[in-house]
């Protein structure tokens, strides 16, 4: 399926894509690029700079979230480095107008609404509720202070605020849902026709090789690389270290009894004689207490509860109560049910039912798990709790140590007791093993450990793993020679000319058609088969988005039919003719209406955006000087 989308971006379908992941960036985290230091930035945006550091990191997201879109490789419909990151350093310049927008219009979260939003985060929170201790561990994890968090905390929330404002302004008229329930219903009859060339009749000589290779050298280009030495610390090597009592173990064991027994099960049959008030309730008491010495002289409590028992549902099948566990019952009956023994017959037992006797039948569950069966299971939960109350000032002691000695991770490393690792060689968006994080190898490629050559800051990578880096080795790009790529190359040349040929042929064939050459004339002369639609829907699918959109572009056809041609990704031509289109508004759908008036949201947060940059004085230095 990747493949598929791969194949078929092209045009405003790929810009539309740029525009949907890019949108924006994120609210939370800009705090993040506003850091500097580097003599050369960027931009600035009203005198306030985006660091060349800010520009690297993002556009490195970026390029990963479309990578991970199109199954690991970006289509080159998305353009060149230098368009992409182009479309980065905007987005960014936006995102800065904004930040100081909502600064000068006063846009503020207020304290009470802060305090709230901090103490729902689960990441602060334990066994469901806020902890203050998990919180100022986290932030210490994290690299902030509690100040600096919540001064982030407001910037973002503040950002927020003005995007949800403007958003939750949108709405449509009337007229406007009409027209849109009437193009969003709206059906096309349509039919194609695909052109394609047997790539195995193109041939690619060693000049065109030749030229094609010198003319774009710098596409192939073996990719930067580096290796990095790195020092890992995490929960499990802080347990090894740990060792737990096996009197706190049993200690453990003893406090949480309740968690390692079973949930009990009880089986019952119950009588209901039901009771109103005053002399109904001593009445209904003398009957079930004759109930009761019946059952107790041999008669069968299932017998007497079919004849006597006020319970609906229960009564026909002799009072069974099925299975039973705490909780479930009122407290009354439930009181007296859990201290029955097994065939026991209860004493009258008042609820707000009436009157009722019990009978218990069978006991399941309820048992309790040896301590041997979950000594360790509690030795490494102990462990665990410990690690992570000593993790934190490991790692503020590890970070401190890298940057007092930012030339070498060895110090910490000795001092700490831990071994200075070194990944393989890795690239800029991919790697294994360790450079398969991401944040490692955006760490790797910035300029404090690429060009700078010091150790990283903490780096935080989930599950109570942190990792610090350092520079090992670094590869720059290379030309490849060109024996190396020969076949690339010729591969790329002849998807070129079979690209050129379809287009070619393709727009013959508009031409004739024009001049009356029908549908069904072409196809013969193709030697292809007409692929009938018949009447489409614009949330079809089962057919190609490229087709798709493509065929909801077409204006309506007057008289007789249109044709349009569509050059594919994959080298064909498919020429695609609309017949007749039809329109229906009588069905709203409410739903998309919904969906409308959000995109209408979004655009005009978007324009928002754009009219604040606009009206910002920016500075931008040419990308070929970054």
């Amino acid at each position: 399926m990747l493949q598929a989308i791969r194949d078929k971006v092209t045009g405003w379908i790929a810009y539309g894509i740029i525009l949907l992941i890019s949108i924006p960036f994120a609210l939370w985290g800009v705090n993040s690029y506003l850091g500097g230091g580097e003599a050369l930035s960027a931009a600035t945006v009203d005198g306030e700079e985006i660091s060349l550091t800010a520009l690297d990191q993002a556009y490195a997201n970026y390029r990963q979230r479309l990578s991970q879109l199109f199954g690991g490789s970006i289509p080159e419909s998305f353009g060149s480095e230098s368009i992409l990151r182009k479309q980065v350093l905007e987005q960014l310049i936006e995102e800065f107008a904004l930040r100081q927008y909502i600064q000068n219009q006063r846009y503020r979260i207020g304290d009470a609404e802060l305090n709230r939003t901090i103490r729902t985060m689960e990441i602060f929170q334990r066994d469901g509720q806020f902890n203050p201790e998990m919180y100022q561990s986290q932030l210490r994890s994290l690299g902030y202070s509690p100040l600096g968090f919540e001064q982030e905390m407001r910037r973002n929330g503040s950002m927020q605020q003005f995007q949800n404002g403007i958003r939750a302004t949108a709405f449509t008229i009337p007229s406007i849902e009409k027209q849109f329930s009437s193009l969003n219903n709206q059906t096309r009859k349509i039919r194609s026709l695909t052109f394609s060339v047997n790539q195995a009749d193109i041939l690619a000589d060693d000049s065109e090789i030749e030229q094609l290779y010198q003319s774009q050298a710098d596409r192939y280009r073996t990719a930067e690389k580096v290796k990095v030495d790195y020092v890992e610390l995490n929960l499990d090597s802080v347990k090894q270290g740990i060792e737990v009592n096996e009197e706190d173990v049993y200690a453990r064991y003893q406090e949480n009894r309740g968690v390692y027994t079973s949930t009990e099960i009880r089986e019952a049959s119950h009588i209901l004689i039901k009771a109103g008030e005053g002399e109904e309730v001593d009445q209904a008491l003398s009957k079930i207490g004759e109930i009761r010495q019946r059952i107790v002289n041999g008669e069968s409590f299932a017998d007497l509860a079919s004849e006597f028992s006020e319970d609906p549902g229960s009564a026909a099948d002799g009072g069974n109560l099925g299975e039973i566990e705490r909780g479930v019952m009122v407290q009354t009956f439930e009181a007296a049910l859990f201290a029955l023994q097994v065939d026991q017959l209860s004493e009258p037992v008042k609820t707000g039912f009436g009157w009722h006797l019990i009978k218990l039948h069978a006991v399941n569950g309820g048992e309790i798990l040896p301590f041997e069966s979950v000594e360790a299971e509690l030795k490494d939960e102990i462990k665990n709790e410990l690690a992570e109350g000593q993790i934190y000032d490991l790692v503020e002691n590890l970070a401190n140590l890298a940057y007092e000695q930012s030339d070498s991770l060895q110090p910490a490393a000795e001092q700490l007791d831990l071994p200075v690792q070194t990944s393989d060689w890795f690239e800029r968006f991919a790697g294994e093993e360790i450079a398969a994080e991401q944040k490692i190898r955006e760490a790797a490629f910035s300029s404090e450990v690429l060009q700078q050559r010091l150790n990283s800051e903490a780096i935080e990578l989930g599950n109570n793993r942190v990792v610090f880096i350092r520079l090992n080795q670094h590869q720059a790009a290379q030309p490849q020679p060109l024996e190396e790529v020969r076949e690339v190359v010729r591969s790329e040349i002849i998807r070129n000319k079979a690209r050129e040929q379809s287009l070619e042929a393709g727009k013959k064939a508009l031409t004739e058609l024009s001049s009356g050459k029908t549908f069904s004339d072409l196809a013969e002369e193709w030697s292809v088969p007409i692929k009938d639609f018949g009447f489409i829907k614009r949330d079809q699918n089962d057919i190609g988005a490229s087709i798709l959109n493509r065929a909801f572009s077409m204006p309506k056809p007057d008289q007789s039919a249109i044709f349009e041609g569509l050059p594919l990704a994959s080298g064909e031509y498919t020429i695609l003719e609309l017949s007749a289109v039809l329109s229906n508004d009588a069905d709203t759908d409410q739903k998309a209406l919904e969906g409308l008036v959000q995109a209408l949201g979004s655009s005009e947060y978007q324009s928002s955006l754009k009219l604040l940059s606009n009206r910002a004085d920016v500075v931008r230095m040419p990308l070929e000087e970054l």
